[in-house]
């Protein structure tokens, strides 16, 4: 096997060299994960991008598809686009009461819901690591940044169906106008998703029990005052209406994936709207860049609590999240130095209400809550070349966030409680350019800010903030005349304070564990084996463990009578490792593609007695050009193979959700 394994990588270097004057080389992309373009191979971070072309040939349209591309991140599911989904990178994950730790921004915006459709995108950018230097609180772990297409001066147009198994149909159309010449330009973008689901509830025999029913929505208006002065006005719609269904016996979920048995087909409702202008103004010296944003986020859940066909236990749950940001930030130059100096202020308010009924007891428990949040922050960042192999990167923000929570009970009981979370993020990189080698180490500080969790008892509904150290070593190289990028980084984190999650479902406690240590290391490569050969690998290994976390104990009467330890175990939700592997090969405009995304072994408790075992999705897509038509048929977990997306206790037994079966369809479009 591994003489095999050799004489084939031997063979491919081989062939790399004698086509060396003929191959392509790979095109260093453009980023602007530091809030300013450069290239992504001397970007001093950890990083993955997914071009436009990427996204496309691997049918990449929501959250999930993102991560099934990205090695190191993690998305632990609950449903078709909703809010109870968790994201995680390099082991650090957030409670299903407490708050995010990947920060996810479409254009550098803040987004409240993660879990949605993606459309019209020009690149995806996953940082992975504290961001909150830049991108402020709760990016402790890293951050997702759509990038999406603005408005051009052209006139285009395209528009596309498709069909799949499930009954699921896509319909999409993007329109790109010049109003003025060289001035006013629109570009509208729309998307109509349809699908059965994919679980049947045996119950009632409700084959479509988790349907998805989907609208994504976005126009944008850019305007070109003069050769300096440029603004875009855009407003996102997003409009699901979808099954919550999903739910089994762990048992059964392993067994019989892609069946329920429950006497109530849920609904899961979710609307967004949200309008941004961002001007940029533009000279030889800076660049002066303001967003403004305005979004409306709600959520209305209904499900069976108990997940059984007895009725017991019905969730009723309405959300609503009202943010207003502002920020402004300007970046210039002075010889050797780039920097970058910024203020962000955002003002957010959530309400959510949650009915719990009781069945046999003819018995519901209400609860109201809501929570106002007031941000400010300064942040600067700056780069200074001390020549050209040495260059240091240095930056901070300064962030103050006040809270203020309200709870209301229909047992009247009423709480009003307030907090106040100060905290200084640093940020230092030092950068060796050495050939066509970046080397670099970096200490950032994260933070996942406080609050308060209306799932939990109310003798438990605050938690503290979370803060981390991470270290960080990396090299970015280029090999064979750039036919071969291929970096690598290791990292240890040491958190204090880390919010975790005891899940007494429903209720949901998060508190503050003592210490934890997470160690592991990231590597990724792409390779032009040949001009219509291409592959790419990614790999990410993460030993995240609690260092010290006691856990009280307690009796039938709410007693504590003891405590247990968590010290050397393993987090849960939390992946060993992930692997994620690409070939693509074409013949002039036909190109086949297949992928293979591994999730490592992982737990789903604390006691660490709940083990998930390592499972291997592979996609498959065959695409073509004719004239003006570009035709797809794509197929994804083609070897349908089932794995658990989220699984809990409740009342002594495990329940869980099954992942997506095997999926295929075909796609046409047009452009004009």
């Amino acid at each position: 096997m591994k003489k095999t394994v050799f004489s084939t990588v031997s063979i491919l270097l081989l062939s790399s060299q004698l086509y060396a004057n003929e191959i392509s080389k790979l095109e260093d992309i453009v980023v602007t994960a530091e809030k300013d373009e450069k290239q992504i191979q001397n970007t001093s971070i950890s990083m993955s991008v997914l071009n436009s072309e990427v996204l496309e040939e691997s049918n990449i349209i929501d959250t999930q598809d993102i991560v099934n591309s990205v090695p190191g991140l993690t998305f632990i599911r609950s449903n078709h686009h909703g809010k109870d989904s968790l994201l995680s990178i390099r082991g650090i994950t957030p409670t299903m009461g407490g708050l995010e730790t990947v920060g996810f921004f479409v254009d550098d915006v803040y987004n409240p819901m993660f879990d949605s459709e993606i459309l019209d995108i020009q690149r995806v950018e996953v940082l992975k690591g504290p961001q909150g230097t830049l991108y402020g609180k709760n990016t402790e772990a890293g951050l997702i940044n759509i990038i999406t297409n603005k408005p051009e001066n052209e006139n285009t147009a395209n528009v596309k169906i498709a069909y799949g198994n499930l009954d699921t149909q896509k319909y999409e159309a993007i329109l790109n106008r010049k109003l003025i010449d060289d001035q006013l330009f629109f570009r509208g973008a729309i998307r109509k998703n349809i699908s059965n689901g994919y679980f049947k509830n045996d119950y009632n025999g409700n084959k479509k029990s988790d349907n998805i029913d989907g609208l994504d929505l976005r126009t944008s208006f850019r305007y070109l005052v003069n050769d300096n002065l440029d603004f875009t006005l855009s407003y996102d719609r997003n409009d699901y209406d979808n099954g919550y269904t999903g739910f089994n016996t762990l048992e059964k979920a392993r067994s019989n994936p892609g069946h329920v048995n429950v006497d109530l087909d849920g609904s899961a409702e979710f609307n967004n709207d949200k309008i941004v202008l961002r001007g940029v103004y533009e000279n030889d010296d800076l660049t002066f860049t303001s967003i403004t944003a305005k979004s409306n986020t709600v959520n209305k859940d209904i499900n069976d609590l108990d997940f059984t066909s007895d009725s017991i236990m019905v969730l009723d749950m309405y959300s609503e999240v009202d943010l207003l940001s502002q920020e402004f930030r300007l970046n210039s130059s002075f010889k050797n130095l780039e920097y970058l100096v910024g203020a962000y202020f955002s003002k957010e308010e959530k309400k959510q209400d949650m009915n719990f009924e009781y069945i046999p007891y003819s018995m519901i428990d209400k609860t109201n809550t809501k929570e106002e949040s007031d941000s400010m922050s300064l942040f600067t960042q700056a780069n200074y070349e001390f020549n050209e192999y040495f260059n240091l990167t240095a930056g901070f923000r300064l962030d103050r966030e006040k809270k203020e929570f309200d709870y209301n009970s229909n047992q009247a009981l009423k709480i009003t409680k307030e907090k106040t979370f100060n905290e200084f993020l640093p940020k230092l990189a030092f950068n060796f350019k050495l050939w066509e080698q970046l080397v670099y180490a970096s200490y950032t500080k994260g933070y996942k800010s406080g609050g308060f969790n209306p799932l939990a008892p109310v003798d438990q509904l605050t938690f503290g903030k979370e803060e981390s150290n991470n270290y960080e070593i990396g090299i970015k190289t280029k090999l064979l005349d750039n036919k071969i990028f291929a970096n690598l980084a290791i990292y240890q984190i040491d958190i204090k304070d880390q919010q975790v999650e005891k899940q007494i479902y429903p209720e949901s406690i998060t508190s503050n564990a003592a210490k934890s240590t997470i160690k592991g290391f990231e590597f990724d490569m792409k390779y032009q084996v040949l001009d219509n050969f291409y592959l790419s690998a990614g790999y990410a290994y993460n030993n995240a463990k609690f260092d010290e976390y006691y856990d009280n104990i307690y009796d039938s009467n709410g007693n504590k009578i003891g405590e247990k330890s968590y010290e050397g175990h393993r987090a849960a939700s939390t992946p060993k490792d992930t692997l994620n592997l690409s070939m693509r090969y074409n013949i002039k405009d036909t190109y086949i593609l297949a992928k293979l995304n591994r999730v490592g072994s992982m737990y789903h408790d604390l006691e660490n007695t709940k083990k998930e075992k390592a499972y291997n999705l592979v996609d498959l897509t065959l695409g073509t050009k004719y004239k003006d038509f570009d035709i797809k048929l794509w197929g994804k977990n083609i070897f349908d193979k089932n794995y658990i997306t989220r699984a809990f206790e409740m009342d002594g037994a495990w329940y869980a959700r099954s992942g997506s079966p095997r999926t295929f369809g075909i796609e046409i479009s047009k452009r004009f």
